[in-house]
């Protein structure tokens, strides 16, 4: 009789430490959903940022006048002044 008390004993523990587990599963489900949520917050945040960064960064670059960009605009200069000769040629 005490081996069969034992054993209910035993089976109590196991089927309450069985619903700890599953409360604490669910918890940490809910915890797991609630991360990649914010994971997907985040990493749409970062998209934006980038493009945010790449925008300012092509700004930056039409605004401030450096070596490369008056190279450019004298190409572009260069090359408008070679089409409007063109054009004067051809229509006479």
């Amino acid at each position: 009789m005490e081996q069969l008390q034992e054993i209910e004993q035993n089976v109590s523990r196991l089927v309450e430490a069985y619903k700890q587990a599953r409360r604490e599963n669910v918890a940490l489900q809910e915890q797991l959903k609630q991360q990649n949520d914010e994971l997907f917050v985040l990493r749409t945040q970062i998209k934006q940022t980038q493009t945010d960064l790449r925008n300012l960064q092509i700004a930056h670059a039409l605004t401030v006048d450096s070596p490369q960009r008056q190279k450019a605009k004298n190409h572009i200069q260069s090359i408008i002044a070679d089409i409007n000769r063109t054009i004067d040629v051809l229509k006479h």
